[in-house]
Parts: C-alpha cells; structure tokens; sequence
C-alpha cells in the first residue's frame, strides 16, 4: 500500500496541511504520471477542508482510466482514505476522520464497515441521531452481510452505543447484529448486560424487557436473559409473563444449573401469585436439587452465571419452619457459593490487627433508600458516634432518592456505588481499609453475597436482613434474646451475637392521613376488622385456614387482605380456602397498594388486630403496626423468620397475643376479637412503650451496637496477636 511521501511526514505531525498541499502540488508538477500522488493531494485539500478541490482532484485520474483500470483506481483511493481515517481517528481528529470517511461513502456506498465507522464516528462527536440508521439502512445491511465480512470488534462498540437509546430501531439493530452474529454469545451477553444496566440505573425496564424478548426469539445458551426478564416482568407487574418466563426456563431446562434457577424462578413465581398447590410441588423438586448440588460443583463454577444460584435459597423460609433443615440447606449452598466464585476476583490478605481508636464499618447494601430496610436502617446511621467510628456506605447497584439523600448521604463519610462493578466494590472497600463490614442485604442479593465471599474486611457482620446468609467469611450474625433460640448456635456457621434488648432499635415511623374508610368496604363501626398486610409469599395455606377459623368464631367479624401483587390470582386462592373452609366469601375484604407508604402505615387504623403470619413472619410491617398501637397476633416458631414479631412485642412490654401454637394462635384471634377491652388495654401498652420501650429508641440501640462493634474488634486483635 502506498504511504505519504517522506518530505511531509513533519508537517503531518504538525497538522500544517497547507505546506502538505504546497509540496504535493510541486511532486505532481514534476512527476505528473504518478498516480498515487493525486490520492494523496486529493486527501491533503480534504485535511483543509477544500472539499472541491480534493473531488476535483481525484475526478482528474478518473476521468481517464475505464474498466478494470477504474475499478483498480476506486479500491486504490478507498484504501488511501481508509488509513488515513483511521489514523485521524487515533490521534482523537474525529472531524477529520468523519470527511474522510464521507468520501468513502459517495465512492462506495455499499461498503458496510465504513458506514459503520461513520456511525461510530457520529457518536463520538455527539452527532448521531437514531434516524441515521434508517438513513443507512443500516440494520437491513448488516443482517444480510456474509458471514466474518463485519468488523467484529466495531460492531460490538457500535452495538453498545446504539442500544443505550431506548428506541425500536435501536433494537432493530440489535437484532440484525444478533441474526449476522448467528446469536453469538459475546452480543448475547452485550444486550443483556446493557439491558439490565438501562433497566436498573435509568429505569427503561420496558425497553430491556423488549431487548431480551427479541433475544429469546432466537437460539441461545444464556439463562440470565430468563432470570432478568423474570425481574423485569416483577418490576413492571405483569405477572402472566412473570409465570410465562419461569415456566419456559423450566421446560428448556437442560442441564443441573439450569434446572436449579428454573426451579428457583418458578417457586419464586408461584409464592408471589399464590399458587401454593403449584408452589408445593416445584419445592419437593427443589429439595432434591439442593441436595445434590454438591455434585455438580464443576459445572457450577465453570458457568457465566455461577453467581445467580445463591439468592433462590430464600424461599424455603416461605415453606415450613424446619430451622434445621433450612440452615442446612442455606449453609451448603453458600458455601459452595462462596467456594466456586473466589478464584474469580480479588484475593485479599489483611494487616496486621491492631487497636484502635476510631474503627470504621462499612454497611453495604442496595436497599438505602424507599425500602423497609433502607426506614429500619437510617436510625443507626444516624446516631453513629462520629468521635468513635467513619462510616462508610457501599452499594452494589446505583439506586438512591430522597430517603438516601435525607438520611444516609448526610450522616456518613463516604458512599460508594458500585454500578454493579464487583471488582471494583471489592477493593474499594478493601482499600477504603474498613474494619467491621455490615450486610444489610443477607439473602435478598448475590451481588452484596458475593462481596461478602471475598472477605474485603477482617469482621463480617450479618444484621436486619431476612436471616443470616451462610457465607463462611461472614463471622457474626446480629440477634437479641428473643428473634433466636438458645441453641441456635448448634446450626448456624456464622456466630451469634446477641445484643441485650433487640437487634432492631428505630424511632418510629412518620405517618400519613388516612384514606381508607370502613364505609368505603362496606363495614359497619360495630363489626371487627382482622387485618392481614404480607404478601402472598407469606400466605401459607394452613396458616390462613388459622384465620379464618377466628374470623368465623369472632361473630360480625372481617378479614382483610391488602393486595401487593396480582388481584386475580390472590382473591381466587383466598376465595377457594374460604370454600374448602366453609367461611362465608362476604367476610372477605381485599385492599389495593397505596400511594405512599405513609398512608399506609395510617390506614392500619382501621383494623382492629392484625393477624401476623407463619412461617414467616412480618418484620417491618409488625413494627409499623406497633408503632401504630394495633394489637397484634403472632405464631412464634424456630426460625429467626418466624420469631420477629415475637421479639418486638416482647420489647414492647405486650405478651397478649403471642402464640406458641396454632391453637393458641387461634384463641388469641377470638379472645383479641371479642374482648374490646383487652384491645384497649394492649393499645394503652403501645402507646406508653413509645416513651420506655427499647425497640423506639434508636440511640440507646446505636450505643449497643457500637459496643458490640468495639468488642468483636478486641477480640479480632486478642485472637491475631
């Protein structure tokens, strides 16, 4: 290939265009039946932007060649312009580049690599518009180009920038690239990965939902297209999809790994819609995976997705409160966990332990905002002892609002979002040199588990989530007297750190005006009203049949259900218990979502009790009907998820209306529903516990945290020096 002649290589590098053309005028002078040098006098006036000229220039030789001759002299000039694009393009010259690129288009408009360079190009000056694409036909050439004639590393740039627009051309190339690709994994991968990433961090959680549909269209080997499009379809309340997508993952199931999350998605699909026949059954076939799954380590580490199975463990808390068998499930599958995603991110080694005067913890978790755990949590950030300890958040997704931004970003010394960036999270907080890390997220999130797997700080510490992870680098899990029993320690891998009141202490919760009126479900002031808020996870089929038993004793009496999913679906299981049960459907009432969650905390005023489920529990929404003074009745089991409400009605000084089994469950329901003095009497309790009672004072729970803190950091240095 031809180069530039060497006496103009110094005026190149000293972008003195105008002395390239002065001496490419005099070489043409003197050798005018050199062809190569008009390519490049042509390409000089275009460095000057002498359009004409450059045109006028290279029209010159055309003119007088024809047939092959022409054609040689067009791929002659195409290659000329072609390396010198590029190397405009290296030194950061995009204008340059662009023209350059623009006269390769007129003289070959069909040549697909160029028009994609002119696209990149575009977007790198910030000049790119959808319709472009349209302009270029360029989805339609892209599709229909032969096989390794692309620029496969281009296309992928290129890919990655078009579909962070959220338009329907933007998918339709998409697809072309995924069709010429022949669904090659490396673009597979691109759009889910820019899918969930627009879904998460610019909420476009349509826009992905239609990215990975257009995926599924064609052949594929990527679960993770299933097992986000089951959380999109979650996010966007479509739960006929939701259903669709788990059962579809279930059926293409080919292997151990897949089989275990189209299990998981399933179960979870049927827990949320109410579907405990269904759900019943896909557990048992769960059992049996999970017992095996140590059999099938290799093919768990060597899968992309080796870090989805971890979060699906959650749902045997749903199931039955066998706290033995449930640890033993929870702790084998973290640790395998744990075992087969180490080698694949930093390995950490810490100092030298040492006293301290200030120790800094680090809390991490991607609920710091609008969600039960982002309210119970904000009370401890708060009154953090800032002379004592630098608190430090970490996030392994970038969500925040105006909780984040009122009460969490104030009152810390740093707050690290980690845009879903593991490596980067990992040695953040490991250079960050926190002391005591605190997972909030517990089994709700692999992402935050995996974190905890690399062990970035010397004291891992488990508190507020749904019960302890399992992960074997994890050292505490935070309880209180109450929320474990006393031999817990005989299961659990992590050590139990019993604080001396609760694990939980906050200051309330603010409150709404309520807007739910008895009227408004056709209940007279006279009539009882059993108020039952979880979700239909939570909504295990003896324990309901248990209500409704004390509705049906409790005469002029209702039960209500608030409705957090699908209304269809959740009234045709209640309905069908009633009917098996022989319960009259008209004491049933069903209630929406409501606006804002200090609404509903008000419109828990117009129940009379609230009926605590099991095998799990409530835990937030227990604590806001405390704070709203409504009696309560719970069925306390083994499990840290059956003994929440327990815990705090024992801290808030009530013992009426805690069961230790289902008969006493029920004589709690009747005795609560028919004695409105007893009622009165356990609200008047409510109301003085808000002056003395440990669960509503955050400070006095904050010392205790902070002690507890201080003292796993004495034993930490005792036990390495």
């Amino acid at each position: 290939m031809s180069e530039w002649h060497p006496s103009v290589k110094t005026y190149l590098e000293n972008k003195d265009y105008e002395k390239v053309v002065e001496i490419y005028e005099k070489i043409i002078e003197n050798n005018p039946d050199e062809i190569n040098n008009y390519w490049y006098l042509g390409l000089s006036y275009l460095l000057i932007n002498n359009l004409d000229e450059a045109q006028t220039t290279w029209f010159f030789v055309f003119s007088q060649e024809e047939g092959e001759e022409l054609e040689k002299c067009n791929q002659d000039l195409i290659n000329v312009l072609h390396k010198e694009a590029l190397q405009q393009q290296n030194l950061s010259n995009y204008e340059h580049s662009l023209l350059i690129r623009e006269q390769i288009l007129e003289i070959n408009p069909e040549n697909i690599n160029n028009l994609l360079y002119i696209v990149n190009l575009q977007i790198l000056l910030k000049t790119f518009s959808i319709e472009l694409l349209n302009t270029y036909n360029l989805s339609e050439l892209v599709k229909n180009s032969q096989p390794n004639s692309l620029d496969f590393l281009l296309l992928s740039t290129l890919l990655k920038d078009i579909i962070k627009c959220a338009y329907n051309l933007s998918i339709d190339f998409a697809e072309s690239v995924l069709i010429y690709s022949d669904s090659n994994k490396d673009i597979v991968n691109i759009i889910v990965n820019i899918g969930d990433s627009m879904a998460k961090e610019d909420q476009q959680v349509l826009y992905a939902i239609e990215l990975l549909e257009m995926c599924n269209k064609y052949p594929h080997n990527n679960i993770i297209i299933f097992i986000n499009l089951y959380t999109y379809y979650q996010l966007v309340k479509d739960f006929d999809k939701l259903v669709n997508i788990a059962e579809e993952l279930n059926e293409k199931a080919s292997n151990y790994l897949e089989r275990f999350n189209a299990k998981n998605l399933l179960l979870n699909a049927y827990l949320t819609l109410a579907e405990w026949d269904k759900a019943m059954i896909v557990a048992k076939e769960q059992d049996r995976l999970y017992q095996e799954i140590e059999l099938h380590k290799d093919e768990l580490t060597n899968s992309a997705s080796r870090d989805t199975f971890f979060s699906g463990i959650l749902n045997l808390l749903y199931l039955q409160d066998d706290v033995v068998y449930n640890r033993q499930i929870i702790n084998k599958v973290s640790s395998l966990f744990q075992e087969i995603n180490k080698p694949f991110y930093p390995k950490i080694t810490h100092t030298i332990a040492k006293e301290k005067k200030i120790l800094t913890i680090g809390y991490i978790a991607h609920t710091l905002h609008k969600h039960s755990v982002g309210y119970l949590s904000r009370w401890l950030i708060y009154y953090h002892n800032r002379d004592l300890f630098k608190i430090n958040l970490y996030s392994p997704q970038n969500h925040t609002d105006e909780i984040t931004e009122k009460w969490f970003i104030p009152n810390v010394d740093k707050i690290f979002m980690a845009q879903r960036g593991m490596n980067r999270l990992i040695n953040q907080i490991y250079e960050d040199e926190v002391d005591i890390l605190v997972d909030l997220d517990s089994l709700t999130l692999n992402l935050t588990a995996l974190v905890m797997a690399m062990k970035p700080a010397p004291i891992q510490v488990t508190w507020l989530g749904m019960d302890a992870s399992g992960i074997p680098n994890i050292d505490y899990f935070i309880a209180d007297p109450y929320v474990l029993p006393d031999n817990a320690g005989e299961y659990y891998s992590e050590k139990i750190w019993r604080l001396p009141n609760t694990y939980l202490g906050i200051d309330g919760f603010e409150m709404g005006i309520p807007t739910l009126r008895r009227e408004d479900l056709e209940i007279s002031n006279d009539a009882v009203i059993f108020l039952n808020v979880q979700n239909a996870a939570k909504l295990n089929p003896s324990l309901v049949e248990l209500q409704m038993e004390i509705v049906k004793q409790v005469p002029n009496s209702f039960l209500i259900f608030k409705v957090r999913r699908d209304e269809n679906r959740l009234k045709e299981y209640i309905y069908n218990l009633a009917e098996n049960y022989h319960l009259n459907v008209s004491q049933l009432r069903f209630i929406g979502y409501d606006s804002t969650v200090e609404i509903h905390r008000s419109n828990l005023s117009i129940a009379d009790v609230l009926l605590d489920t099991y095998p799990y529990n409530g835990a937030t929404t227990t604590l806001e009907a405390l704070w709203a003074e409504l009696p309560v009745v719970t069925r306390v089991g083994e499990q840290f998820a059956a003994r929440n409400t327990y815990g705090f009605m024992i801290n808030a000084g009530i013992t009426e209306g805690i069961a230790w089994s289902d008969e006493e469950y029920i004589q709690w329901g009747i005795k609560l529903g028919k004695n409105e003095n007893l009622r009165r009497e356990v609200v008047w309790k409510l109301k003085q516990s808000k002056k003395t009672s440990p669960l509503w004072n955050g400070k006095q729970f904050t010392r205790e945290m902070e002690k507890a803190y201080q003292q796993m950091w004495e034993i930490y240095v005792s036990q390495k020096n």
